[in-house]
């Protein structure tokens, strides 16, 4: 709304004299409800005469004649925590509709008294954003218990940058003996861009940085680390030697505690390369759905609130509602460790800027703000003070597994520039999970749940192929072998509930080997897994290349159907594979297991994953199968 604008002029004046009156707000915020009677009639003729409110409401599916609007104030699980106000529109005899709207002002307007939410600040570079961001970080601190305290003399990382002049920036050696806060990136570069390198690393250490020769994200996240009053900021680009393999994996190694033990992390979301920085990209208002009277008998002055609806999907129309899943920053597969780790991170986004902690999502300036997205590791394995599984209820342990079945589907969905860094990139995480389980690590999968991680599969459409990459970089059995989205489902339930008739593999030995100073949660240059299990050699028919029928030949030599396949790659391969069940029900209500191509030396490889789930019971062909020791590589 204008300032000049007259607020009555918004509504038509039997809105005026009834929902905008002053007792109907007060009804509505004592009593969290407020309704009246009007017409559809009404409600159209005031829709086009524009009313904001007739407009709001106007529905084609509700019925001639009177009707009922009904205001209720409910939960809302946006933030700022303000209630929300579901909207009905009940026809007398039938029909009607339903909608919530989150409900927000501008900080200057008089209704600010009763609406806690705001227009979103769009102006990232004023000392005015640094402070809003900083009292988000200051209620963080004092009320959230699931947000650890910053440790203030946290050990440096090996490099950093110090951002104490920013037109002068430099490399600083720490050799990990200086202590002291820092911050940290995360960003996606997308482009070619400046790299330390055994080159140049003695110049930037000794003379500096040339800023001219640096991308706007990296200019602008030294700004903001100097704004926010902080020396150190660590970046990926500049603070590993990139043309250093040893370098490299030691550095990558560290991860975890660079991220977990920044003070604060940078998340540059909004910008697709390092080249377009993220402090002055244009930001859109909020486009609310309409704007209506706020009047109350104790408010001298009338104000102006807006409806916004929650997750608005309205097409071309960005400025409704953000988000975050579309950012060019959630398609890179290294930021997804970058997001989860951190325990406070600022999210400069394509709307506005947000504080991101372990507990909460939140628009500075109290803006309305969608829910909370993504997920976030459980409290118990976030848990900095190391607490250890020693005091974890099923249900902490479920949920840790579940939040690690989570993450693969979601670091899955995105994209790794280097094929080697399948693992790298998410090993900060699994180094945190194995930290506080307890529990061992093999190429994405966990000693202690290793035949249900086994039971992974591939998904695809139609149109996109399944690609297995040229070049090694994790064994078959692991889904960080396969490019595209991986599904590992929760299956545990379903195994318990047949209790002694569930029968499974057994897990002899499993071993990763890593390159020099590299670690498990990192790259691997050899990994084998050795199963004691059945083997049938079955060939798949009625298939497509990518999905078909498991065959076995029984003890009356006919073939026999027992499960489905879903192969893992769009690839060549022997026509005569092998299955093995690596867990069924005993009764026969389903059986999963592997296909394996076998391979010279007595090896199998992976190639496929097969089930049967139906009713029939499919196991005889189990039965009187001699269990063997077999090696997948």
């Amino acid at each position: 709304m204008e300032p000049s604008q007259n607020p009555s002029s918004l509504v038509c004046q039997a809105d005026w004299n009834t929902i905008f009156s002053p007792q109907a707000w007060e009804t509505l915020f004592s009593a969290d409800q407020y309704e009246y009677t009007t017409t559809w009639p009404a409600i159209q003729d005031g829709a086009k005469d524009g009313c904001n409110w007739c407009n709001l409401i106007l529905i084609k599916s509700c019925t001639l004649g009177d009707v009922k609007v009904r205001v209720t104030r409910v939960k809302s699980d946006c933030t700022p925590h303000d209630k929300k106000l579901k909207v009905q529109v009940i026809g007398m005899e039938q029909g009607g509709s339903e909608n919530s709207y989150l409900v927000y002002t501008t900080a200057d307007d008089p209704a600010t008294k009763h609406i806690a939410g705001r227009n979103r600040i769009i102006d990232l570079t004023t000392p005015e954003s640094f402070k809003l961001a900083q009292g988000c970080m200051d209620n963080c601190l004092r009320n959230h218990k699931h947000c650890p305290q910053p440790d203030s003399m946290p050990i440096l990382p090996d490099r950093v940058i110090d951002c104490s002049e920013p037109n002068h920036p430099r490399v600083v050696l720490t050799k990990g003996e200086q202590r002291g806060p820092y911050l940290a990136l995360s960003y996606v570069w997308g482009a070619k861009q400046p790299m330390t390198t055994t080159d140049n690393i003695k110049e930037y250490t000794t003379n500096g940085i040339p800023v001219d020769i640096l991308p706007q994200t990296i200019r602008d996240a030294i700004s903001v680390t100097h704004s926010l009053g902080q020396r150190y900021l660590w970046i990926d680009a500049l603070c590993i030697i990139q043309d250093s393999d040893d370098d490299r994996n030691e550095q990558v190694g560290k991860m975890r505690y660079i991220y977990l033990n920044s003070f604060l992390t940078l998340n540059a979301a909004c910008a697709s390369t390092t080249w377009e920085g993220f402090l002055s990209t244009p930001r859109p208002q909020r486009n609310p759905h309409a704007r209506v009277p706020f009047r109350t008998a104790s408010t001298e002055e009338v104000g102006v609130v807006c409806f916004a609806r929650h997750r608005d999907t309205s097409a071309g129309d960005a400025s409704r509602s953000y988000w975050d899943e579309m950012e060019p920053i959630a398609h890179r597969g290294w930021t997804l460790q970058e997001k989860l780790l951190p325990p406070r991170s600022l999210v400069y986004a394509s709307d506005t800027l947000k504080y991101h902690c372990q507990t909460e999502t939140v628009s500075i300036g109290q803006a309305v703000c969608e829910p909370s997205t993504g997920m976030r590791l459980p409290h118990n394995v976030y848990d900095p003070k190391d607490k250890g599984s020693g005091k974890w209820t099923a249900e902490d342990w479920r949920n840790a597994r579940q939040a690690w079945l989570s993450i693969i589907f979601l670091y899955t969905f995105r994209n790794i520039s280097r094929e080697n860094d399948k693992l790298p990139a998410v090993g900060g995480v699994a180094e945190q999970f194995a930290r506080v389980t307890g529990d061992e690590y093999y190429a994405g999968l966990w000693k202690k749940s290793l035949l249900f991680d086994l039971l992974w599969e591939i998904e695809g459409s139609v149109t996109e192929p399944k690609v297995r990459p040229e070049n090694y970089r994790a064994p078959s059995w692991s889904w960080a072998s396969m490019n595209g989205l991986v599904r590992a489902s929760w299956k545990e339930g379903e195994a318990a509930s047949v209790g002694e008739n569930l029968r499974q593999a057994e897990v002899v030995d499993c071993q990763v080997t890593v390159p020099p100073k590299g670690t498990p949660f990192g790259e691997l240059t050899s990994a084998l897994l050795r199963l004691r299990a059945v083997l049938k050699q079955g060939v798949v028919v009625d298939g497509d290349g990518r999905a078909g029928t498991v065959m076995v030949v029984g003890r009356d030599g006919e073939k026999k159907k027992i499960g489905a396949v879903r192969f893992d790659a769009d690839e060549p391969r022997s026509e005569e594979l092998a299955v093995v069940p690596i867990m069924w029900d005993a009764e026969g209500s389903f059986v999963w297991g592997l296909v394996l191509e076998r391979l010279p030396a007595e090896q199998f490889k992976r190639v496929g994953k097969f089930q049967n789930n139906w009713k029939e019971k499919q196991v005889d062909w189990i039965d009187g199968l001699e269990a063997k020791v077999i090696s997948i590589i």
